[in-house]
């Protein structure tokens, strides 16, 4: 895993999260319909990175790994406020 991501990837991370917190199970294409196709190249980069996964029905998740790394920075950011 490469730890060593943008500011740009962290914000798509943490959206993906996100989503999946709230039950929905995001594919690439469910990001680029509502963030733009530019989202496509983020998304690649973090799948090769090891941030996030992609399952037989294309839909993201975050990897185990990013699960904590995400879960830790909420925890020590305190509650995050809606959206």
């Amino acid at each position: 895993m490469d730890f060593n991501i943008t500011a740009g990837e962290e914000a798509v991370v943490f959206h993906v999260a996100s989503l999946v917190q709230d039950g929905s199970s995001p594919t690439d294409d469910d990001l680029a319909k509502g963030l733009g196709e530019e989202i496509r190249p983020v998304l690649h980069s973090l799948l090769d990175k090891g941030w996030l996964v992609v399952d037989d029905d294309r839909e993201l998740a975050l990897s185990t790994i990013a699960r904590h790394v995400v879960s830790s920075r909420r925890d020590a950011e305190g509650p995050q406020a809606s959206q």
